[in-house]
């Protein structure tokens, strides 16, 4: 598994770099050297992260994934003991100044700093409901409560905020497009971001860069390397988080879940079985089990499912940096370097496959008055942005040009939101010019699209 390599050879190489420099803890009374001060603070240090290991050990069941059926038990502790050699790449100002500088995070125009003017959140048609709503067809923005995600890398943030390759490690989960609430839109453009301008109450957004586990990345539990026979799992984590979070009311609160998966099985495993097609089957089978469990133990819930890309386009990017042509071989083994009748079949399987999320969506079962499935399209794209002279524009993407880069991120903030106000087949695209289609509510259409209020006969 690619993957299992991947985060293997990446903790090796962590392991090769220094230590960060020690932080000088609280001056204490009656210190009596120099050497008893630093030989307490090597203590400290190593009870710490006994501590840490000891505390990831014992909470590693809290998420599954085929790493953790590799590793076992020592791979989150592994984990967290690689993010305190590299560092967490989104809270230092100084990387992130590197970020900004290298054009990779989103720009500030006019058309930024107007954005509450043209959608008026307070007192425009997406305004909190005077009384909330008891059908999930006549949802404004102003009436989600609770925002959640699941989903593989794409969705924990890897790499966002990446200058290296080790911070590809690294989950900017604050920041991320679906469900990260750092700061505010202005900073970042997140679908959280936006959704507070309507309810400043939102609770359940990432707020900074974390683990899956950590207290920070509350209702973001997409992991790394996850796949589509790791949400029904996924699914059970999730709704138990929100089941004990007090600041939720199960009954009561209007949810909102996005869900992002099938990157890491196009990439790197649907061409090791013997039968690739099964895997649409497979794929199936997975949704539909975690598509039931959400609606039989989330009362009031919108599904927001972004079917996985053709991952065909890696395979065509061009002008990239030199490392990118090994980062892709080895985090897309299944379609980089491969050959034009290999790439047609595994093509013709992706389609299947992302055909089947649509038509799985679609289905009765999965319509109700407190719950509905909205799919959002805006990934189904042929070629990745492109600069003036038709070379890929390297701005969107990571280090590993695999993941994305804050500015990616940002757009696709911008375009899930759009697709969330556009009619079924009148859905936008990928939104590489930040803000220039930016959809409001209207007093025609205030509510969030679905398929029941997107009918012509539907009243307002």
């Amino acid at each position: 598994m690619w993957s299992i390599l991947f985060n293997a050879k990446m903790l090796k190489l962590v392991g090769s770099v220094p230590p960060q420099p020690k932080q000088k803890p609280k001056q204490e009374k009656n210190i009596k050297s120099t050497r008893h001060l630093s030989t307490e603070m090597s203590s400290n240090r190593l009870i710490s992260f006994g501590l840490l290991f000891l505390f990831s050990v014992t909470h590693v069941t809290s998420q599954r994934t085929s790493l953790d059926v590799a590793l076992k038990n020592s791979y989150r502790p592994l984990r967290l003991l690689g993010l305190a050699f590299t560092g967490r790449s989104g809270d230092d100002p100084q990387n992130v100044q590197r970020v900004r500088m290298a054009g990779k995070t989103q720009k500030s125009n006019p058309r930024t700093r107007a954005l509450l003017e043209f959608c008026d959140a307070e007192h425009g048609p997406g305004r909190r409901s005077q009384e909330r709503p008891t059908s999930v067809h006549r949802l404004r923005p102003g009436d989600i409560d609770v925002i959640g995600a699941m989903g593989d890398s794409l969705t924990a943030g890897n790499g966002i905020f990446a200058t290296n390759l080790l911070h590809v490690t690294v989950e900017n989960r604050g920041v991320v497009w679906s469900i990260g609430g750092q700061y505010d839109w202005r900073k970042y453009l997140t679908l959280p971001n936006i959704l507070k301008e309507f309810n400043p109450n939102l609770y359940g957004y990432a707020i900074k860069d974390g683990l899956s586990t950590d207290r920070t990345s509350r209702f973001d539990v997409a992991e790394l390397a996850a796949m589509s026979r790791d949400m029904p799992y996924m699914a059970k984590v999730l709704v138990r988080r929100m089941q004990r979070d007090p600041n939720v009311n199960m009954t009561g609160d209007w949810k909102l879940v996005t869900i992002f998966i099938g990157n890491n099985d196009f990439c790197a495993d649907i061409c090791y079985y013997p039968e690739p097609e099964r895997t649409v089957e497979w794929h199936e089978r997975n949704m539909l089990k975690t598509y039931r469990y959400l609606r039989d133990n989330v009362p009031r819930l919108v599904l927001n499912v972004v079917p996985a890309p053709n991952l065909r386009f890696l395979t065509n990017l061009s002008g990239l940096p030199p490392i990118c042509t090994s980062t892709l071989r080895f985090e897309c083994p299944c379609l980089v370097g491969k050959s034009k009748s290999k790439l047609d079949y595994l093509e013709g399987i992706m389609k299947r496959w992302i055909a089947k999320d649509m038509e799985i969506a679609n289905r009765e079962e999965f319509n109700t008055e407190t719950f509905t499935i909205n799919v959002q399209t805006f990934s189904q794209f042929h070629d990745f942005p492109r600069t003036r002279s038709g070379q890929t524009d390297t701005r969107f993407f990571s280090e590993d040009c695999f993941h994305l880069s804050q500015r990616g991120h940002a757009a696709a903030a911008n375009a899930i939101w759009n697709n969330m106000l556009e009619m079924p087949g009148e859905k936008s695209g990928f939104a590489t010019q930040l803000f220039e289609t930016f959809r409001c509510p209207t007093e025609q259409r205030p509510y969030l699209i679905t398929r029941e209020n997107s009918r012509p006969d539907f009243v307002i």
